[in-house]
């Protein structure tokens, strides 16, 4: 029996989980502990061709336990949180019982010890001690710890300047195959992060974690889409990654999906969808969607026009902290939408989502101050937001110097400041062009 179990443990560290799981299986129906212990991460993260199930994960991580593998307490914890399945209640004296076993040399014992730690759970916190184990884990071969290993240098959570550290570790880690470490490979790529950046390397990388079933590299993918990155599509694509994402229960997705929904993103508009899929989103914590739901709201896309509703939903995000929010909600307090006016508070509000880079309410800001003949605040507020390449306020900027106002009169740059917001698209620039001197983006002053 104890061969059986030495030669399942080597094939999951292998990443073999597809083989993994019939020996463990077997093994644990059996009643080996071990196995069951096994079993129930493979059931928790849904390696290889094991469909996630919930269930079974604590199925196995309890019998697991029930029949002495106290390991199964830590997994079950890392899988679940453990408030939802009473499994806090246990970790007083969890480590005394499993430290003896890592100091054997046990691969798992380590890195559920250095989880210990790292988290308090029944011990003091302790990140140091806890990325100490967590690495010998990583050292003896374990995939998870070196994945994780990574993150924390990745994160600084150990100090800066260890993310050539993460790097190596990930790619150690995606060199077995698993799916995680690509990922976050593909991520230190896309980042520059102890490698110089390469989207054609984070494209592979993400393509072959999605390939191995990491939803968050689908999630990647469609961003890249929209970005027009790494040559991985268009925005048809794009919408094409986020559903496949979201099918395979990576809810994070689902105001990526809405997005494209509400712009018309690779399929047709449809504001009802887009509205569905930003609700749900909210539900499952993404408080960067509640400002779309007002903005369907206030106009009434797909929807009766509710000023009220519309304000409910900018005071939600405004409340979560999101600048956007911020911002819409003082729109609504200076035109008094949903609610009556007032000014003084609009203009608080518009400082505090300006102060945090909001570009809207800089620019607003601006074209207050310019509207009293406060015109270095006004080029304050405009140079700040057209520095954020927001095209309005490069315009507003543009006029600023073309007329003199808070600048020395300079034609040169005005233009040059029109040529900028035109480069993204901005129709206005293209107007101002041919208002002020009579061109058309082709042409040139003389």
């Amino acid at each position: 029996m104890n061969k059986k179990i030495k030669i399942a443990e080597k094939l999951f560290l292998a990443c073999d989980f597809d083989e993994a799981f019939l020996r463990c299986k077997e093994l644990a129906e059996e009643g080996n502990a071990r196995a069951m212990y096994l079993l129930g991460i493979l059931y928790g993260f849904g390696y290889g061709h094991v469909e996630r199930n919930r269930d079974a994960c604590l199925h196995w991580l309890e019998r697991s336990t029930a029949e002495g593998e106290y390991l199964a307490w830590v997994a079950m914890a890392s899988i679940i949180p453990p408030e939802t399945t009473g499994v806090s209640t246990v970790f007083n004296g969890l480590a005394e019982m499993l430290i003896p076993l890592a100091q054997a040399g046990d691969i798992f014992a380590q890195y559920e010890v250095g989880m210990l730690y790292i988290n308090g759970w029944g011990i003091e916190p302790d990140i140091e001690k806890g990325a100490e184990w967590i690495k010998k884990s990583a050292d003896t071969g374990y995939f998870i710890a070196m994945d994780d290993l990574a993150t924390l240098y990745k994160e600084r959570a150990l100090g800066s300047g260890r993310e050539k550290d993460a790097w190596r570790y990930y790619l150690k880690a995606a060199g077995l195959g698993y799916r995680d470490a690509e990922y976050h490979l593909g991520e230190c790529y896309y980042e520059g992060c102890g490698i110089e950046r390469d989207l054609e390397k984070a494209v592979i990388c993400y393509k072959k974690a999605l390939s191995n079933g990491s939803m968050q590299a689908a999630d990647a993918l469609g961003t890249m889409c929209i970005l027009g990155e790494g040559n991985v599509g268009d925005k048809h694509k794009a919408f094409s990654y986020f559903k496949k994402a979201l099918q395979g229960g990576y809810i994070r997705s689902l105001g990526k999906l809405g997005d494209c929904y509400y712009y018309g993103r690779g399929i047709a508009q449809d504001f009802v969808k887009a509205r569905t899929c930003y609700e749900e989103a909210w539900e499952h914590g993404d408080y960067f969607v509640a400002v779309r739901i007002g903005t369907i709201y206030l106009v009434g896309l797909g929807v009766a026009k509710d000023e009220k509703t519309a304000l409910a939903w900018f005071t939600k995000s405004a409340e979560a902290g999101d600048p956007d929010g911020v911002y819409f909600l003082a729109e609504c307090y200076w035109f008094g939408i949903g609610t009556l006016e007032n000014k003084e508070k609009a203009i608080t509000m518009y400082v505090n989502s300006a102060e945090v880079g909001q570009v809207s309410a800089m620019t607003r800001l601006g074209e207050m101050a310019q509207a009293s003949k406060r015109y270095e605040e006004a080029i304050h507020w405009f140079e700040s937001a057209a520095s954020l390449g927001y095209p309005p306020a490069e315009n507003l900027l543009a006029i600023c110097y073309y007329k003199g106002n808070g600048v020395p009169k300079n034609e040169k740059i005005a233009r040059e400041w029109l040529d900028r917001a035109e480069v993204q698209g901005d129709k206005e620039a293209t107007r101002l062009k041919q208002q002020l001197w009579g061109i058309t983006s082709k042409s040139n002053i003389q």
